[in-house]
């Protein structure tokens, strides 16, 4: 007998007991860190991003493109925000007085994890 994945959903849905319910929270945290560190691999230099799940929510849907990765200790990624970010950001109280007026470009450093491909 073979059993889907639309099986496994109605078997959650219906019939799971919370024991059940704790093994599938376990495996989807496993498997959520296993697909993070797999995405953060694979990003690369040059490679055109967006931001998310940063703590600063103003950060949060920029675009641009990655600059650097540092992968020691904690991950971080060095980012140049394209043209639109950047006019975001410039209208903003906290960051527009750190960009320089006429600037074309501005680089963030954020966590690894906050970045993703576009």
């Amino acid at each position: 007998m073979t059993v889907s994945f639309p099986d496994v959903v109605q078997y959650i849905a219906d019939d799971a007991t919370l024991d059940d319910l704790a093994l599938f929270s376990e495996a989807i945290t496993t498997g959520q860190a296993r697909v993070a560190q797999e995405r953060m691999a694979a990003l690369v230099e040059g490679q055109e991003i967006r931001t998310d799940r940063l703590q600063d929510k103003q950060l949060n849907g920029l675009t641009g493109t990655i600059e650097s990765i540092g992968r020691i200790a904690s991950p971080t990624a060095v980012i140049t925000v394209d043209g639109e970010s950047l006019w975001l950001l410039q209208g903003h109280h906290k960051y527009g007085h750190r960009i320089p007026e006429g600037a074309t470009s501005f680089a963030l450093t954020v966590p690894l994890a906050c970045v993703f491909p576009r």
